[in-house]
């Protein structure tokens, strides 16, 4: 008897436990949320992406693998792509440069000449033809594009490969002053290092071994036609009025850094009339109406900007009457 009575408590003890636990579990379980995930995306069968991902990306790289060993660079600290201050690369560190170009205009610039040098390095006819001048124009401003970072104050891209890309791009460009066989394939073996630069690689590119100067690097003449560039067909135009400076505000201060910076190289002492003190005060000014219109971009103040390109206008036409004189 008293052991039915046990049997009959325990199973009203299960009884009760499935009533009220079950119930409770299922509750929880309707309560909980169902977390829902996207389906994998299926590359595989993507034609559209044919052209744009590698299957194997390492495959497409060049040369070693470049492992950037350049210690950080401070002011008062050696340039660091020549720590020993000797002459292969440029004067130490200063911090002219960075207050004058970033490393944006610099990146930006090299791009947009590269652009360029595809279209006049092609044709062989056509290069020897006139085009040969045009590459001139263009590898004198890669030249001195990388003659810049080669002593920037600051990180900019392609700082490990700058000296070897400033004179191969220099030597280039002086050969270029005629249209031949030579000239014209010595420019397709620089704009091939030149993709190659702008894409990742590293080409094999050798600096100079004889002591470095600006004036051996580039004339005068190029970085004059680059300077009207800017002020002729970009700065004058973009800064007419209030509208156009709005459209173009990135485009008025990219060609202003690029003015002041070829203001800086012209007043170098081995450029052609760099330490005569005429020229220089020229330079100075359109160095320094370069800087003003940068603070009038910065401030967005439109009728400012008209006016420092006035003013480079006009350091421009008195240097010329000046010397014509």
């Amino acid at each position: 008897m008293r052991l039915k009575r046990m049997k009959r408590t325990r199973s009203i003890t299960w009884i009760l436990v499935i009533a009220f636990i079950l119930p409770s579990v299922w509750l929880y379980a309707q309560g909980k949320q169902q977390v829902k995930r996207a389906k994998l995306p299926d590359f595989k069968n993507r034609q559209d992406l044919k052209n744009i991902f590698f299957d194997n990306p390492q495959a497409r790289l060049n040369g070693p693998r470049q492992i950037n060993t350049a210690p950080m660079n401070t002011a008062g600290t050696a340039n660091p792509v020549n720590p020993t201050g000797g002459n292969s690369g440029g004067p130490s560190v200063t911090g002219e440069w960075m207050s004058l170009i970033s490393n944006t205009t610099l990146e930006d610039e090299i791009k947009a000449t590269k652009l360029e040098i595809d279209k006049v390095v092609g044709i062989p006819g056509k290069f020897k033809g006139g085009d040969y001048q045009f590459a001139r124009l263009h590898f004198s401003t890669l030249a001195a594009m990388f003659g810049v970072i080669a002593e920037y104050d600051g990180d900019v891209r392609w700082k490990q490969q700058s000296l070897g890309a400033r004179d191969a791009f220099g030597k280039v460009a002086a050969n270029c002053k005629v249209g031949t066989d030579a000239s014209y394939n010595e420019s397709k073996l620089r704009k091939a290092d030149l993709e190659d630069l702008v894409g990742g690689a590293s080409p094999d590119l050798k600096p100079n071994p004889d002591d470095f100067s600006w004036g051996k690097l580039m004339d005068r003449a190029p970085i004059m036609q680059r300077l009207e560039i800017a002020l002729e067909e970009r700065l004058k135009p973009q800064t007419s009025d209030a509208g156009a400076f709005e459209d173009n505000v990135e485009s008025v201060m990219h060609e202003a850094e690029m003015v002041a910076a070829m203001a800086e190289i012209l007043m170098k002492p081995e450029m052609e009339d760099g330490e005569d003190e005429d020229y220089m005060s020229f330079s100075n000014r359109m160095k320094a109406a370069g800087r003003e219109i940068v603070d009038a971009v910065k401030l967005n103040d439109a009728d400012r900007a008209s006016k420092a390109v006035g003013e480079i206008t006009k350091a421009c036409d008195e240097c010329h009457e000046f010397y014509r004189s």
